[in-house]
């Protein structure tokens, strides 16, 4: 039976390069060991530190288990969100106007109201107004 790596590959056991996978490559720096990373198709960063081990006579190298990988930006919930804060705001906007102009015109209502009620002429007469027609006498018509 052929033997396989920890990853599961036989081909590896005929590497002239033994492969461990660690959680952070950093810390198996030690000597000559070099820190080597790369980006991949996804933009995701591999990371992985090779080195000689002069016991054993065999290249070293770990690898980082996971992939740094960059944090995914949410376009479309940011573009959703100002979109809805600029409604929200321009409702807010309208909504205020509207308080203040009903509360100016209930109060301009009520100051009509009170002027009104203190009038001291008929309510059914404009003192102001006059008359359309007028009557003038002709001296030169002596009722005939």
């Amino acid at each position: 039976m052929d033997q396989t790596d920890e990853y599961g590959d036989p081909a590896c056991n005929s590497c002239e390069f033994k492969v461990k996978a660690v959680e952070k490559a950093e810390e198996y720096i030690v000597n000559d060991e070099r820190l080597c990373s790369f980006i991949d198709d996804d933009d995701c960063r591999a990371t992985f530190v090779y080195g000689y081990n002069y016991t054993n006579g065999v290249l070293q190298v770990w690898v980082q288990n996971t992939k740094e990988c960059p944090v995914v930006v949410d376009i479309m919930g940011i573009v959703l969100g100002v979109i809805g804060a600029i409604v929200a705001i321009g409702l807010a906007l309208i909504l205020m106007w509207k308080v203040f102009t009903t509360i100016h015109d209930r109060r301009e209502f009520a100051r009509f109201e009170k002027e009104r009620m203190l009038a001291k002429w008929d309510t059914g007469e404009n003192p102001i107004y006059k008359q359309a027609t007028s009557t003038f006498k002709n001296p030169t018509y002596a009722g005939k």
